[in-house]
């Protein structure tokens, strides 16, 4: 009896032991579940916690220097006849200081590019690139940090958001652009003011839209330097920019404002009343009519990894202006010929940019064309037109400094009148091989975050 008692004990034991693991293994069981269960809401926490820092703002004081500049020397070829005014010397393609500093929230800028010289060779306030201050004010953040606005107002001196090759030359690579210099007059770098908001929706992308306003100083498409205040302009701007592996930017601009070009000599017509009139560089006949400028561009690339990148740049820019051109029986002076006040001239340019970095060197290929982008006092010239082909390569052989060989092909087409008023056209083909040596230094001080 005394066993039997003895072996049931032994089972009960083995029995209460058996059931206390499985109770264990149970338990366990069901933290892993539950454990299981929660890890996605705890990861999309950690998701949304990581996505509503990305958008956090932080104001942290600071203080960047850049030096850049550049020497070249080339060969300049026109139609087969080398240039030797152009050719075999030394130049200097620019010498730039940019101090920019404050606390992310209000910032100023002064741009200097001591490169900047007139046609005599002289220093002039064409050197000041910018002087300007800056606010952008975080004014909004969604409780989930999946949304964001920025409003953002500047003021001074500085470069008006225009076209896709928006910024300066020491901003932008292989930034010798035929459309932006030539086209738009080296695009909008004048006195103005400009507001705008920045939509965020999330630290790689982003939509800001913009509105300014401006002294209209552009020399080639508006009123120009000897009527600095004379005809403000206004313009819009919209782009979409996204970073990352893929990266992206998509921009529409318009710009509207005055535009005033003279004739470059003094017209004389008879009126009805059979007296002779004079008009100084043709003042008063075409001044002030409203000017239509506009650009949509694009830029898109993937970087493949570190060393590998590839990506295309296109851009496509219309000018359209008013003109009012009485048809004088002197001669031709009219740019579209015909009488009516509401006449305009419409011009348009275009390009085309592969680009792509390897490793250390940098290569693009560009085309680009464009029609007169003001008219001229003949009616043939408004078909004047220039077509560009411009390759270059550089070799970044340290991190300050990059070595260019640069090919440029220029076909510039003019029209005009012969000796018994035919129209004849003209074309001049110029090839240009320079070799740039460009170097870079820059500072940054940040205050340590606390």
């Amino acid at each position: 009896m005394r066993n039997f008692f003895f072996a049931a004990m032994i089972c009960c034991a083995v029995s209460f032991s058996l059931f206390a693991q499985e109770s264990q293994a149970n338990e366990e069981t069901k933290e892993s579940t539950v454990e299981a269960a929660e890890a996605p809401a705890e990861g999309e926490a950690a998701e949304a916690e990581e996505e509503e820092d990305k958008l956090a703002f932080e104001r942290n004081p600071y203080f960047n220097a850049t030096v850049f500049g550049g020497v070249s020397a080339g060969i300049n070829i026109e139609d087969g006849d080398v240039n030797k005014e152009e050719s075999y010397e030394f130049g200097l393609d620019n010498l730039i200081l940019d101090l920019q500093g404050g606390d992310r929230m209000f910032n100023g800028r002064a741009v200097v590019d001591f490169g900047s010289v007139d046609d005599e060779g002289k220093m002039t306030l064409d050197v000041i690139k910018n002087v300007s201050f800056r606010m952008q004010h975080p004014s909004f953040r969604n409780a989930a940090g999946t949304f964001g606005l920025d409003v953002n107002l500047e003021a001074g001196l500085f470069s008006m958001p225009f076209g896709i090759e928006n910024g300066y030359d020491h901003e932008v690579a292989f930034a010798n652009s035929a459309i932006k210099e030539d086209f738009f007059g080296g695009a909008f770098n004048d006195l103005g003011v400009s507001l705008g908001v920045d939509l965020i929706f999330s630290k790689e992308s982003d939509l800001a839209i913009t509105l300014f306003a401006f002294n209209g100083g552009n020399e080639t498409v508006l009123d120009g330097e000897e009527n600095l205040f004379r005809a403000p302009a206004f313009g819009a701007d919209i782009r979409f920019n996204k970073t990352g592996d893929f990266f992206a930017t998509a921009a529409a601009s318009l710009v509207f404002g005055k535009a005033y070009r003279n004739y470059g000599f003094d017209v004389y017509n008879l009126s009805e009343e059979g007296e002779i009139e004079s008009y100084k560089n043709g003042e008063s006949l075409d001044q002030d009519k409203n000017n239509v400028l506009m650009a949509i561009g694009a830029d898109l690339g993937y970087n493949v990894n570190d060393d590998i990148s590839v990506g295309f740049k296109a851009e496509f820019g219309l000018a359209s202006r008013a003109l009012y051109n009485p048809d004088f029986q002197n001669g031709k002076l009219i740019s579209d010929g015909v009488k009516d006040a509401d006449s305009a001239l419409t011009s348009w340019g275009l390009f085309a940019m592969p680009y792509a970095t390897l490793w250390d060197v940098d290569m693009m290929a560009r085309v680009s064309y464009f029609k007169a982008p003001f008219y001229d006092a003949t009616i043939a010239s408004k078909e004047d037109s220039n077509l560009g082909v411009n390759i270059a390569v550089i070799y970044n052989f340290c991190d300050y400094a990059g070595l260019e060989l640069d090919y440029d092909f220029n076909k510039a087409t003019f029209h005009g009148y012969g000796e018994k008023n035919e129209t004849v056209s003209e074309s001049l083909n110029t090839h240009s091989i320079a070799l740039a040596l460009s170097g870079a230094f820059d500072f940054l001080w940040e205050e340590e975050k606390k």
